[in-house]
């Protein structure tokens, strides 16, 4: 496994990290029992992965989180976990409201200390709000003891240009981010990762396989609509080369193989979060992440092909 700084938090953390969120919510959306959930967090621990993503927004993640770490040495695993601002469309009006959380946050993760707390899901015009009312009971919190770093996250689906990180990261107010980041959105390399690196930033990227590259079928569907869309004027997508990879002589299925590693090819990226609640996709992933990098030319050539979409899903 792969370990690479999260920017000048001083922590090292797995290039492979486990987020507890999407579809999967460590199994809970499978149906998977409470242990499972647990052996499954253990299991990412044994495969060398050391950063664990997590929200009060997860259902019982936090929880299962918790759980699963239980009796594991506290300088093995590095949490994240986040305050969510939003009670239902509306932003929360007591700035108190992030402390309560996050003491609910530490009695579920069973920790006394949270690694990096971050602000959860903020839209472009929601930041100067969320950071007027809540950031000065974060850093009282960070002075207590209680967090020892804070991030800000992104929206997936209404910010595909990244016009609030474009904001945060400039302020430099913020160890950490979570970008979506990935080849069907590449648009993070312009701004955010040139601003990740001036400001030295922590990066957690998101969503880089979601809901178009889990499998061979899934992502022929997704490039056919881009075509149809006139997003892409590329030749119809095969279900033996899903992403065009023949034309270089580099056809492949493994689409979620290739997702993982682009997503971690920038130097900027600390970590890639995979969402699973299934052991086997696990150690796949991991296998995916930790293996044989891309070549030059299959970057080159996924810059070129998908660098100009911003796919918001």
């Amino acid at each position: 496994m792969e370990y690479r700084p999260l920017g000048s938090t001083g922590l090292q953390v797995s290039i492979a990290g486990l987020g507890t969120g999407g579809p999967a919510q460590l199994g809970q959306k499978a149906g998977l029992s409470a242990q499972e959930s647990q052996r499954l967090v253990r299991v990412a621990l044994d495969l060398g992965i050391n950063i664990f993503d997590s929200s009060p927004a997860y259902g019982k993640s936090e929880e299962l989180l918790g759980a699963g770490l239980q009796g594991v040495p506290r300088d093995r695993f590095i949490v994240a976990t986040k305050f969510q601002p939003h009670e239902g469309n509306a932003l929360k009006q007591d700035p108190q409201a992030l402390m309560a959380q996050l003491e609910e946050s530490l009695r579920r993760l069973r920790l006394e200390t949270i690694d990096v707390l971050q602000y959860h899901g903020v839209a472009p015009e929601e930041y100067r709000t969320v950071i007027d009312r809540f950031h000065p009971v974060a850093l009282r919190a960070q002075e207590q003891g209680k967090v020892r770093f804070l991030g800000i996250t992104e929206t997936v689906a209404n910010d595909p240009q990244h016009e609030m990180l474009n904001v945060a990261l400039a302020e430099g107010i913020h160890d950490t981010c979570m970008v979506h980041y990935g080849i069907l959105n590449q648009q993070a390399e312009h701004k955010v990762f040139p601003l990740a690196r001036q400001h030295n930033v922590g990066i957690f990227v998101m969503a880089p396989v979601r809901t178009s590259l889990r499998t061979p079928d899934e992502a022929v569907r997704r490039m056919n609509e881009f075509i149809d869309k006139g997003w892409l004027d590329i030749p119809r997508p095969s279900i033996n080369d899903p992403l065009g990879l023949g034309r270089i002589g580099k056809a492949t299925t493994d689409v979620t193989r290739i997702a993982y590693l682009f997503a971690a090819v920038p130097q900027e990226v600390s970590t890639v979060l995979i969402g699973t609640g299934n052991i086997d996709h696990l150690r796949k992933n991991v296998r995916d992440i930790s293996g044989p990098k891309l070549s030059p030319e299959e970057i080159a050539f996924l810059r070129q092909t998908y660098g100009h979409l911003a796919w918001d899903a």
